[in-house]
């Protein structure tokens, strides 16, 4: 009769595993930053690439039409402000021009559907950081029904791009048109040649990023400013018209990189009127910024893609926004 084999097989002490246990949880600890680090640096560098392209599309277009385009066309159509913006002129050179070819050239507000997918509501991945946050989703639906797609970058309106009365049009891009609005001591709205950006196409800024994510500014839409729009909701690639059009598609130097609300709406130190919050709105719309960490990318007049700095001087911010000032920027990155 043979032998039977009676050796138990040891099994872990309550000690070991939970020492196991301990030793792998210390081990996802520390390599979870690390992974989530890498992540969000290839979504900066895709996010870096969308605007490469941008900017070269940009100066595609130049090439073509020997200017840059307007930021934002302004015109009386049917007793309405109309308008396109400059990512409806740079489709065909986005590779989207399938969409440009849906769109009417004579009629902005024609361009504006409830059908998502098609004309203002398409979704142009190009357009769109990968850390940026829409709330509502791309495209999202307004309270009128109609649906746009999103943008997470915009161009350079200058010193001050938004409000439509306050706009300096010293940047890259601005409003232009029979109708088109500014500050009362800024010249009229043009389109910019390359020759006109005397301080250097390399010190200069067409496009940056912005972001989409912010809890205090929403408060003040829930109390119906900003028209009642969230911060996710001033991100239309093609607004279609009226001045809230720059809103949604500049930036400038009129607010620190990544500046947010510093401030919820009906706390103390918080403006209590439509008037005193302005000022606020127009910063917090026009702010170059993103989701990333040390500040957000920015693509320049001779095509360069760099990081705009969180800790940039906003003086120094203001001359590379600003096309031709005549000053020596130091510290450029």
């Amino acid at each position: 009769m043979p032998e039977r084999n009676t050796r138990r097989v040891r099994g872990f002490t309550m000690v070991e595993l939970l020492t196991t246990i301990a030793l792998l949880s210390m081990l996802l600890a520390i390599l979870l930053p690390a992974v989530q680090s890498a992540r969000e640096t290839a979504r900066r560098s895709r996010c870096a690439g969308n605007l490469r392209q941008i900017g070269l599309a940009s100066l595609h277009y130049h090439d073509a039409k020997k200017a840059l385009p307007p930021g934002l066309t302004q015109e009386r159509i049917n007793s309405e402000l109309q308008g396109h913006s400059a990512f409806y002129f740079l489709l065909p050179f986005l590779e989207e021009k399938a969409v440009f070819d849906q769109m009417d050239a004579r009629v902005p507000r024609n361009n504006v559907t409830p059908v998502a997918g098609t004309k203002a509501a398409a979704p142009l991945p190009i357009l769109v950081c990968p850390s940026d946050v829409f709330a509502a989703g791309n495209p999202y639906e307004a309270t009128d029904g109609n649906r746009y797609g999103v943008t997470s970058y915009r161009a350079n309106g200058g010193s001050r791009p938004v409000a439509a009365t306050e706009a300096t049009n010293d940047g890259t891009f601005m409003a232009t048109g029979s109708q088109a609005r500014r500050a009362a001591t800024a010249a009229a709205g043009q389109v910019v040649r390359l020759a006109h950006i005397t301080d250097g196409a390399a010190k200069t800024l067409l496009f940056a990023e912005t972001s989409h994510a912010d809890e205090g500014f929403d408060t003040f839409s829930a109390m119906g400013l900003n028209g009642g729009q969230p911060i996710a909701h001033w991100s239309r690639w093609y607004p279609g018209g009226e001045d809230s059009g720059l809103g949604h598609v500049m930036c400038g130097a009129f607010a620190p990189i990544k500046y947010e609300t510093p401030f919820r709406h009906g706390e103390p130190g918080a403006p209590a009127t439509p008037s005193a919050w302005a000022i606020h709105q127009d910063r917090r719309l026009g702010a170059i910024g993103s989701q990333h960490r040390m500040g957000a990318n920015g693509v320049f007049a001779d095509g360069s893609v760099r990081l705009l700095e969180e800790s940039m001087e906003q003086t120094v911010l203001t001359l590379i926004c600003r096309r031709a000032d005549g000053q020596q920027i130091a510290n450029l990155p």
